[in-house]
């Protein structure tokens, strides 16, 4: 799937997306668990780079674990990102983050952050050098010594067709 199908797939879905996770809550909170242990260490003021984080459910469990911290939110769904934005502000932190609607690659680079999440996005790039590609940028917008936290689906490449379907169904 190209940029713009999966752009377009994630507008459609966005209005129910925070609804189709709630069966996948244990995966998502077990995630969070762990980035919190994880991040746990980072600087009371850390710059969290979010990569692709569709409605902000790392964003926002994150905002309310660390007050201090600050965000950007990338993401190239423009309804997902309006989501997030306007939860943003009914929680009152808003004021902590930067949202950058596209792709990672379109992300001016201005400040180095402390650490990044990347939950279930690299999955839907398929080839080899465009997924290191990926994690280098991400690389990139971290300072010296930054974290990355991913998580994705995986599978053969002759497998994901079946998976992806599965995962656009859930």
């Amino acid at each position: 799937m190209h940029r713009d199908e999966l752009k377009t797939v994630f507008d459609q879905q966005a209005s129910g997306y925070d609804k189709q996770w709630e069966k996948l809550a244990p995966i998502r909170d077990g995630l969070h668990f762990l980035l919190e242990s994880v991040f746990a260490e980072l600087p009371a003021n850390a710059r969290i780079l979010c990569v692709g984080l569709g409605t902000g459910a790392e964003l926002f469990h994150l905002a309310k674990k660390f007050p201090r911290w600050s965000f950007t939110a990338v993401e190239p769904s423009g309804a997902m990102l309006e989501l997030c934005r306007h939860r943003a502000k009914t929680e009152g932190f808003v004021s902590r983050c930067y949202f950058h609607e596209g792709y990672l690659d379109s992300l001016p680079l201005i400040d180095r952050h402390d650490a990044a999440t990347c939950f279930l996005v690299s999955q839907f790039i398929l080839e080899q050098e465009a997924r290191s590609e990926f994690f280098r940028t991400i690389a990139n917008r971290l300072q010296s010594g930054g974290l990355l936290a991913s998580s994705d689906l995986a599978s053969e490449v002759s497998d994901y067709e079946p998976l992806l379907n599965a995962w656009l169904n859930i």
